[in-house]
């Protein structure tokens, strides 16, 4: 399967071994950690591995996630000047 990045949604119930059981799962199958936000992780990691990260005590939601490159528009501020 492919590498692909995923959101992991944790459990609001869960604790913090919990969570750090799952990033440590998360560590032992090789992803790369992008973001951890609250209850969301966002990782990059082979798919083979998401039954395994779901069946994790804690975890709510595995879901493929395409995060798309956007360019960020050039805003130039322009000033006129009075003689």
């Amino acid at each position: 399967m492919p590498v692909e990045t995923h959101l992991i949604r944790v459990a609001d119930k869960a604790t913090p071994s919990q969570v750090e059981a799952i990033l440590k799962a998360l560590v032992n199958c090789g992803a790369r950690i992008d973001v951890v936000v609250q209850k969301s992780i966002i990782a990059t990691f082979n798919s083979d591995h998401v039954d395994s990260i779901r069946r994790k005590p804690g975890v709510l939601l595995v879901g493929g996630v395409h995060l798309r490159g956007r360019t960020v528009r050039k805003v130039v501020k322009q000033s006129s000047e009075l003689p």
